[in-house]
């Protein structure tokens, strides 16, 4: 069901009259001379991931339940397991369609390098994904004729930042982007989930897209049109959306009536008010009103800290040792048995379940940019290291981590050989550590065998 109560808000029956919907604009990445803004680096990742949009599908066609409303249970489920705030699910109708498709310009330099680059590491199964990257970028593009349904995801703004704030110059203005880059991410997994299941599906964003995303967003029930503009119930017009449509039959969304015929309590009763029978509500749709976003989503100040780690680590003689050692690649290479081999081969244990073969893809796609040039002027304001380690905090939390911390990074902490067996000269003096919630309510309705067990760790 999600976080936000949808079944609250009213809906009307039949297909909704699309003719008063705006037409979606494009998200630039372009700002001008803003060399601190994080938007800078989100353009050659939203890149990569419209790179991957589409793919070749399973030839074996998986079984799966008949019912349509047990499937939109399902897709929408994994929707708001990748931490979608809405989702939604319409039918396809050629007034979506746009006239002429929408392509990112970065696209065709990062095709190029996913055809061509080499990876420098033992990651399971690797070779298989960047083998079906290859096959993807050289087969012929694919229209989406027959394509019947479509799931949106819709992400929404927190509060923008204020000037002063540590990292403004940072994420100030880059909501947009922010936004469209999360909702690409979850449309490429799912529809690469549905590829692997043997299902037609094709992701489409802000960026890239072949359906105009405005009118997808009205036609899945998660806004309605007013007055020139689009917007949801309960965010308005700050947010960002990404679709995957799909010949893949579920039942969709009754389109939303106008905000004018939305019940007065929805967003003033007491279950909006008091949090009832919701994760979002009136306490918690902004988890950024009351707090800076350098601070984080949770109250690290008030923990208590030390000079040195409370955990003894003798640093005259902590011994480097090679990538080669890890239990990863050990069990690659047999080390761990014939057993432990066979499920690395491929990364096999990491891709068995189907939406961890889905995420896995772009986790392969965005390892090409895990390094790359660096500019060779620093501005004035990235010299200041107290400025850039709340900088660094304000975009992490931004992007949606859930916890970050800054660190020395010494000598001892570094691998001694990389992966094919170079020796590695320690470069960084310093550490950035990210934790994403792997999330305790899925783990606990888990069996442990299961796909959702299998899954957290790839998402």
């Amino acid at each position: 069901m999600g976080p936000f109560p949808l079944e609250r808000l009213a809906r009307m029956p039949g297909a909704p009259d699309l003719s008063t919907v705006p037409p979606m604009v494009p998200v630039s990445h372009d700002l001008g001379a803003m060399p601190m803004s994080l938007v800078n680096a989100m353009a050659e990742y939203q890149a990569m991931l419209d790179a991957i949009r589409d793919g070749l599908i399973n030839k074996e066609k998986s079984s799966c339940p008949s019912d349509p409303d047990e499937r939109a249970r399902h897709i929408k489920s994994f929707g708001y397991f990748q931490d979608a705030p809405m989702v939604g699910i319409g039918k396809l109708g050629p007034d979506q369609l746009l006239q002429t498709p929408l392509r990112n310009p970065g696209i065709d330099r990062l095709a190029e390098d996913l055809k061509t680059k080499q990876t420098k590491t033992l990651a399971a199964g690797i070779d298989t994904i960047m083998a079906d990257l290859r096959d993807s970028m050289t087969a012929p593009p694919r229209t989406i004729d027959g394509h019947t349904h479509t799931v949106v995801f819709l992400y929404d703004y927190s509060r923008d930042p204020e000037p002063g704030e540590p990292g403004y110059d940072w994420i100030a203005d880059a909501h947009p982007q922010r936004a469209s880059l999360r909702a690409a991410e979850t449309a490429i997994i799912i529809a690469g989930y549905l590829r692997v299941l043997g299902v037609d599906a094709k992701a489409h964003s802000t960026t890239s897209s072949d359906v105009d995303l405005n009118k997808l967003v009205v036609g899945a029930g998660l806004a309605s049109a007013e007055a020139g503009r689009v917007a949801n119930p309960f965010v308005g017009e700050r947010f960002q959306v990404a679709a995957v449509t799909t010949d893949f039959a579920m039942t969709p969304d009754q389109p939303l009536r106008r905000m004018s015929d939305q019940p007065a309590s929805l967003m003033r009763g007491m279950a909006w008010t008091l949090g009832k029978g919701s994760q979002k509500n009136a306490r918690t749709l902004d988890p950024y009103a009351k707090r800076r976003y350098a601070d984080g989503l949770h109250p690290f100040e008030t923990l208590r800290r030390v000079d040195k780690p409370t955990t003894y680590i003798d640093e005259a003689r902590a011994a480097r040792v090679p990538k080669r050692t890890d239990m990863l690649a050990r069990a690659q290479f047999g080390d761990m048995g014939k057993a432990n081999q066979e499920a690395a081969t491929g990364g096999y244990f990491a891709q068995k379940a189907p939406i961890s073969n889905a995420i896995r893809r772009p986790s392969g796609a965005l390892l090409l940019l895990q390094q790359g040039p660096v500019a060779k002027d620093v501005p004035e304001a990235a010299r200041d290291a107290a400025r850039n380690a709340e900088g660094i905090k304000a975009a992490a939390y931004f992007m949606g981590a859930d916890a970050v911390g800054i660190s020395r990074c010494p000598e001892w902490a570094w691998y001694s050989h990389d992966a094919v067996g170079e020796p590695i000269v320690p470069t960084h003096d310093n550490a950035i550590s990210l934790i994403i919630d792997q999330g305790f309510e899925t783990t606990e309705g888990a069996s442990g065998d299961d796909w959702i067990a299998v899954t957290q760790s790839m998402r």
